[in-house]
């Protein structure tokens, strides 16, 4: 260990015999278990809302909750004024989209996390709630904005002939759809989040599901820092879509999703029309190009293109199931 991270676990009660290098983490063996250590750029009130949160939840869930330091807090800094948090590790495999048993534990699991992740009545650190039609507005103004970009190129890439190729049909769907989202009563969806104290994971997805070794049926949910102030719909449908993705947009594999989910926690009718919606919203097409026109053009990996066909291959599949689920 270097002198900045001695500095930094020294703050901590505990004493370490050995690190190595995580995902983004360092991972290290101590007299009180394994911890990881994270670098933490948000907000510093946040962290305080995210332990309430924890304590709030079911005990048949496990977390990797953070440690507070010697002084009581939940984060130190080093020697620059960076920030970190220590957590608890959670030993157990992550969750496999090729496993359905895996999908449905994740989803179940998602559903007692949402019915105890809330905290209605009580200062939400100034967490603004995020609706939907917000960021369909953004991705969509930004679709309009690369497509000018490809129009005006001389000479294009294999990639960008097909993607300029495709674009009026996404984008006439990404307009449609956005148009439809701002429609919604606005007031009635934040209302419903606020009025009820409704947070989600922000993050949820199958590399942060884990299911502990041994005998312990629990299941683990892990990576919190991206935690928002909004329904449980924007876990349920970025998992979904994820899955769905992976899986040719499985109707059979749709409904045991849904069903899994509704089992524990059923959806309010402000939050299945946000589903459907952002379900609709070519978001996929916009992640193609959003990574194509913020990295070096002078380079366009194949992968792209691979990941434009899948796209292209598999809308037909997508919006059969849209059209069945509604």
């Amino acid at each position: 260990m270097n002198d900045k991270t001695v500095n930094i676990l020294s703050q901590y009660d505990m004493e370490v015999t050995r690190t190595f290098k995580g995902r983004n983490t360092l991972i290290c063996d101590t007299n009180k278990g394994t911890r990881v250590l994270k670098e933490y750029k948000g907000k510093t009130e946040k962290l305080q809302l995210l332990d309430e949160l924890w304590q709030r939840l079911d005990s048949s869930i496990k977390t990797d909750r953070m440690v507070r330091n010697k002084d009581g807090g939940l984060f130190v800094k080093d020697t620059d004024g960076n920030m970190y948090i220590l957590k608890e590790q959670i030993d157990g495999r992550e969750c496999s989209y090729k496993n359905e048993e895996d999908i449905i534990k994740a989803f179940d699991a998602m559903a007692v996390l949402h019915n105890g992740f809330t905290f209605a009545g009580t200062d939400d650190g100034g967490l603004p709630v995020y609706f939907y039609a917000d960021e369909m507005v953004k991705h969509t103004q930004e679709c309009r904005h690369v497509r000018n970009y490809l129009r005006k190129l001389r000479v294009k890439t294999d990639f960008e002939r097909e993607l300029l190729k495709q674009y009026d049909y996404f984008l006439k769907k990404a307009v449609e759809v956005t148009q439809l989202a701002l429609k919604e009563p606005r007031d009635e969806y934040e209302d419903f989040v606020r009025d009820k104290g409704l947070y989600c994971h922000g993050d949820f997805q199958y590399h942060n599901v884990l299911f502990p070794k041994g005998n312990d049926n629990m299941t683990g949910i892990i990576n919190f820092e991206h935690f928002m102030h909004d329904s449980g719909v924007r876990d349920f449908y970025f998992l979904f879509r994820k899955i769905s993705e992976k899986c040719d947009w499985s109707g059979a594999l749709a409904e045991r999703m849904i069903d899994a989910y509704q089992r524990k926690r059923e959806f309010a009718p402000c939050e299945w029309r946000a589903f459907k919606l952002k379900l609709a919203y070519p978001e996929k097409f916009w992640k193609i190009i959003n990574f194509y026109f913020n990295s070096r053009k002078s380079w366009v990996p194949n992968r792209n293109l691979e990941k434009l066909e899948a796209v292209i291959r598999q809308e037909k599949y997508k919006e059969k199931l849209i059209e069945h689920l509604i």
